[in-house]
């Protein structure tokens, strides 16, 4: 039986956990655009599921997905954009893309993100689930369940702080000592809600919450670190 298909899947879900939020914080990096990366990204997991199967799994499944994702974001800004505008954007993509697309790891911007998200320009009530979701990739299902509201409401609230990101131009950088504590509150609220959601299924059953509490306690660690 040819189990090509399933080895495929497995990679794809191993790849999202690990690393998910680490290419959503990069694609969104340059362009302050959250929502753009992640559909981006999206588009870059379903071609693996469709591809991998009849190709294999790719040596580098992280550098794969990105290089998918950024293809997608830069023909998204060109339909989004024409004239000098949009030429001058592509090229600030791909020049920040082409220099850091070398052999060695893939710079971790996840923490920049973190604080991104905290900033306060961003709805308080918001801070905590945009970090949830543009880290660990929770649906607004999954998180307004934790934070005992209703999907669409946290659909709705997810995209208005995403938008925000983007129209204000928000910078994606770990604060100086002097600001980390009005942001601080909303990032360990974040990791508190990973842990918890992922003992929520201990087992890994549900694919949406596992490796979660391992990944609260991920998050907690590089905060510390920070600190």
């Amino acid at each position: 039986m040819d189990n090509r298909p399933e080895i495929a899947r497995a990679a794809a879900e191993a790849a999202a956990r690990q690393s998910y939020g680490k290419l959503v914080a990069f694609l969104a990096a340059r362009t302050r655009d959250v929502a753009g990366a992640e559909d981006a990204l999206a588009d870059a997991f379903a071609a693996a599921l469709e591809r991998w199967p009849q190709t294999g799994v790719p040596e580098k499944p992280e550098a794969w997905l990105l290089a998918v994702a950024r293809r997608r974001g830069v023909d998204a800004v060109r339909r989004r954009q024409t004239g000098e505008a949009a030429r001058d954007h592509l090229k600030l993509i791909a020049e920040e893309v082409e220099a850091r697309m070398t052999d060695e790891e893939l710079p971790d911007e996840r923490l920049r993100l973190m604080f991104a998200c905290a900033h306060p320009a961003i709805e308080a009530s918001v801070r905590a689930p945009l970090i949830l979701q543009t880290i660990l990739g929770f649906d607004a299902a999954t998180i307004a369940s934790a934070f005992l509201v209703s999907p669409a409401t946290m659909g709705q609230r997810l995209v208005r702080a995403k938008t925000r990101i983007r129209e204000i131009g928000i910078p994606f950088r770990v604060p100086e000592r002097a600001e980390l504590g009005e942001r601080l509150d909303a990032v360990l609220e974040a990791i508190y809600a990973a842990f918890a959601e992922g003992w929520t299924d201990p087992a890994g059953t549900e694919t949406r919450r596992r490796n979660l509490a391992t990944e609260g306690i991920w998050l907690g660690r590089l905060v510390a670190s920070l600190m």
